[in-house]
């Protein structure tokens, strides 16, 4: 989330809240408020198919404290975005899948993952990893505690032998 250093301080992309994330439009600098709704009210209106609960996915430079609170909101974000969806008419037509988080800590991973299989989703993403062997441990992990019986979306892979590996 952050843009640039600018002596000594780092200007950011976007303010992080309990309720949602705030950022300028890099087009017109005007400013926007996502909450875990709205995030379901534009790929509703969008008509995706396969949608995505709102989260934080989070940067490996951040300290574990804020990786865990990171995660705490995530999982907020994750219920409420869930809940909001099936109050919309229709939403059987659209596959909500919860993400797992916890950036680069196997302790976090695990908690996000046994978490987000409690709820009711359709489907899992798997948050973005950092390194080649860090996706590997992490799919690994999740992958022993997610629903067998419901589908995964790999998330932040860009090589076709991630494919392989996931």
């Amino acid at each position: 989330l952050a843009e640039r250093s600018t002596e000594g301080e780092t200007a950011r992309l976007a303010d992080i809240s309990p309720d949602g994330v705030s950022f300028r439009s890099h087009h017109d600098g005007s400013l926007h408020y996502i909450t875990p709704e709205k995030s379901i009210d534009i790929q509703h209106n969008l008509g995706a198919d396969i949608i995505f609960a709102f989260d934080e996915c989070t940067s490996p430079t951040e300290d574990y404290k804020y990786q865990e609170e990171a995660l705490e909101r995530t999982h907020r974000w994750a219920k409420r975005s869930l809940d909001y969806h099936w109050s919309k008419p229709n939403a059987e037509s659209q596959a909500l899948f919860g993400i797992v988080q916890g950036g680069i800590e196997q302790d976090l991973r695990k908690r996000s993952a046994e978490y987000i299989a409690s709820l009711d989703f359709d489907g899992f993403g798997i948050g973005g990893s950092y390194t080649k062997e860090h996706m590997t441990q992490t799919t690994h992990l999740v992958n022993s505690i997610l629903p067998r019986e419901k589908p995964r979306h790999l998330l932040g892979i860009g090589e076709p032998e991630d494919l392989f590996m996931g």
